[in-house]
């Protein structure tokens, strides 16, 4: 899944349970992002940073535990939510780091065959 459509699906499930009301209170409340920042990245087809997602993934975690600890259903089944969110924002920085690697090897063996 891509960056920013994981983002996506992520502040959509927010917005539809009243967490955020706005992409602008999103970026900046669960990834310490101006809006600013966001359309840099839509103008230069950027993603967000591996950084950004580790970040959010982070968040989500704490913010899982915590719910974790109020014993209701719904509190359980947002915590489980976030939990789940931040599982596959960790697939993402897990394969966004395995392709840095990889290419950076592949760029070295490139340079060291010439």
């Amino acid at each position: 899944m891509e960056n920013q459509t994981a983002l996506n699906e992520i502040f959509n499930t927010l917005s539809n349970i009243g967490i955020v009301d706005t992409k602008r209170e999103f970026y900046e409340e669960w990834l310490n992002r101006s809006e600013g920042y966001v359309r840099y990245l839509k103008h230069a087809n950027k993603q967000p940073s591996t950084d950004d997602l580790a970040v959010f993934s982070s968040k989500l975690k704490h913010y899982s535990k915590l719910l974790q600890q109020k014993n209701t259903t719904q509190m359980t089944e947002l915590a489980s939510v976030f939990a789940n969110y931040s599982s596959k924002l960790d697939l993402i920085i897990c394969d966004n780091s395995t392709s840095k690697w990889m290419r950076l090897m592949e760029d070295k063996a490139k340079a060291t065959v010439h």
